[in-house]
């Protein structure tokens, strides 16, 4: 089968985000929006029929049908609602979820550019990953990257460009605009450090 140019170009795009981990760039060098359909069939047939299954339950289905999709998930990782993802173009592939976390209901994936959650993250519900930015006036897209052992409470919002150390804790309805250093615990405008108790 011949493949035009175009989709040969998308394939070897895609091929390199799947070999290569994102790099990450800071928020001011972010890339433009990608352009792309936002209607997805395979999450649309997910949505409705994992969607209608009650929170907290059928959680192993939820994993396999998000899997089915595309996104690259590990080992042990939980999901109690299923989660939003949106944006242009092939969303499945700018999300990856590392082994043994846990996502509550109502979490919220903007994926214009690539969310990257390492292992064992516990994210509390209705939590948000926005990887589109307004820097003036234009819009822009900029990676995330979560550490291991990061939590992240209810309502907290991760914006695009922030990589968020291993083991921080981010309060219930934080806003994370900046880099987080490993270890901290941010529940408001002063971060205090949680390396002495570990």
């Amino acid at each position: 089968m011949r493949l035009r140019r175009a989709e040969r170009l998308s394939l070897e795009i895609r091929l390199r985000l799947v070999n290569s981990p994102p790099q990450l760039t800071p928020a001011s060098q972010g890339i433009p929006l990608s352009s792309g359909r936002r209607w997805h069939l395979r999450l649309a047939v997910v949505r409705g029929v994992v969607g209608m299954l009650p929170s907290c339950t059928f959680n192993r289905t939820r994993l396999l049908a998000l899997k089915a999709c595309g996104v690259r998930i590990g080992h042990a990782t939980m999901f109690l609602g299923l989660p939003h993802l949106q944006g242009p173009g092939s969303i499945v592939s700018r999300l990856h979820i590392g082994g043994y976390c846990g996502f509550n209901d109502g979490c919220l994936f903007d994926l214009n550019a690539p969310v990257t959650i390492g292992n064992h993250v516990s994210v509390g519900h209705e939590a948000r990953f926005l990887t589109t930015i307004t820097q003036e006036g234009v819009q822009i897209a900029a990676p995330i990257t979560v550490g291991d052992g990061v939590w992240l409470g209810a309502r907290c919002t991760i914006m695009g460009g922030v990589t968020v150390g291993a083991g921080s804790v981010i309060g219930a309805g934080v806003t994370v605009s900046a880099d987080i250093p490993p270890n901290m615990l941010i529940t408001g405008a002063k971060p205090v450090s949680l390396a002495r108790w570990r």
